[in-house]
């Protein structure tokens, strides 16, 4: 398939939610739904997609259609004729996406916004994540939903609403048959702080999990040792999971400690004698880049972004990192060059947006760091509502 570029093209882009991916004319708008229709569903649905195609680009015969196609009721009828709005597709282009939109349309709808919020997941965007999930706990209310929603919720850390939700999905599990809810409830009730409770979850674990997550027990261990202030235990208990099962997440968190207790280089060590693969290993390339700037090694730091970001250059968060590199490298020019790219990838990424606000204060632009700021307060005050 061949990507044409229609004459009409908007300086203004589009910007589809579900994978944030900018478009500037029709042609690309379509050619985005068809590689991600997953992601792509609410902006076919809703108006703001039809409203961009009249305004920017002035088709306002496109939007007059498309504003009718939203009313079509069969899923996969309603997105093929979207795909038909214009002559773009040949026949078997569509036909070979047909029969995924039909088997997408005959499942429950609960586990049709489960795995759009799955891929949310994936993408690293649990805030957007989470309102699926929630969605789908609408029509269905199972284990699955509540552990996923409860994983999403740890990633933005609203511990108390994770323990929340794994505590309802044990309800559900009475014959214990999803071992792993234990080891994730033990997680979120340290995380949160109920060391307490943790501590008797996690033994609970130990007795009714397999042989396989013995790691994951010293690992949790590790962590409720970290929380109640005992450094050098949950070293022990670290070391102890990764001679079982040298987890990346593991000898990571390992290093950690290192970290924290200013033993960079030996945190470093930890990386390397631990993890054999490090060529085009971004989680490593990233955590390496982490340590450097704990030890304000701020060069180094750079270098191992920038590898990273050879790796995935569509990454808001990797650009967002190097633009603070910079920043506290005293390189301003170069921060804002690389927060402006972060921001092209991802307009409405807070930490992005936040660190922007950083450079612009330190160039001297008061007005333009308040301005930000200000933005970053009102999306924070609306995502408090929407979780709470």
């Amino acid at each position: 398939m061949e990507l044409l570029l229609s004459q009409q093209i908007s300086e203004n882009p589009y910007r589809f939610a579900g994978t944030g991916i900018q478009v500037y004319s029709f042609e690309e708008a379509l050619y985005h739904v068809y590689r991600y229709w997953k992601q792509s569903v609410d902006d076919v649905d809703g108006l703001n997609l039809a409203a961009w195609v009249q305004d920017s680009l002035g088709m306002s015969f496109v939007a007059a259609k498309m504003k009718e196609i939203a009313g079509i009721e069969s899923f996969s009828e309603r997105m093929l004729a979207f795909l038909t709005t214009i002559e773009y597709f040949d026949k078997d282009e569509l036909a070979a996406l047909l029969p995924d939109l039909q088997k997408w349309e005959k499942r429950l709808e609960w586990e049709t916004y489960k795995e759009r919020a799955d891929d949310l997941m994936r993408m690293g965007e649990p805030a957007k994540a989470i309102s699926l999930y929630r969605r789908a706990l609408q029509f269905d209310e199972n284990v699955q939903i509540l552990n996923n929603l409860s994983i999403a919720y740890m990633q933005i850390e609203a511990h108390g609403e994770a323990c929340k939700n794994l505590e309802r999905a044990q309800e559900l599990d009475k014959d214990n048959k999803n071992r792993e809810l234990l080891l994730h409830y033990s997680e979120a009730l340290i995380a949160a702080n109920r060391t307490d409770e943790a501590a008797k979850a996690i033994e609970l674990s130990a007795a009714v999990a397999p042989k396989s997550a013995a790691a994951d027990i010293l690992y949790l261990r590790g962590e409720l040792a970290l929380k109640m202030n005992q450094p050098a235990e949950a070293i022990t208990y670290f070391e102890q999971a990764i001679a079982l099962t040298p987890d990346e997440h593991f000898v990571f968190r390992l290093a950690d400690v290192y970290a924290a207790r200013r033993q960079v280089e030996k945190a470093l060590d930890t990386l390397a004698d631990h993890i054999p693969n490090r060529e085009g290993n971004l989680p490593y390339l990233m955590k390496e880049a982490e340590l450097y700037d704990k030890s304000g090694n701020m060069p180094a730091a750079i270098s191992s972004i920038k590898k990273a970001i050879e790796l995935r250059q569509a990454s808001a968060e990797l650009w967002q990192r190097l633009a603070r590199y910079h920043r506290q490298n005293y390189d301003l020019t170069r921060a804002e060059e690389a927060v402006e790219t972060a921001l092209s990838i991802d307009a409405g990424n807070e930490r992005a947006i936040l660190e922007s606000a950083r450079i612009q204060k330190g160039i001297g632009r008061t007005k333009s760091y308040q301005q930000l700021l200000k933005g970053i307060l009102t999306e924070f005050k609306s995502r408090y509502r929407e979780v709470h």
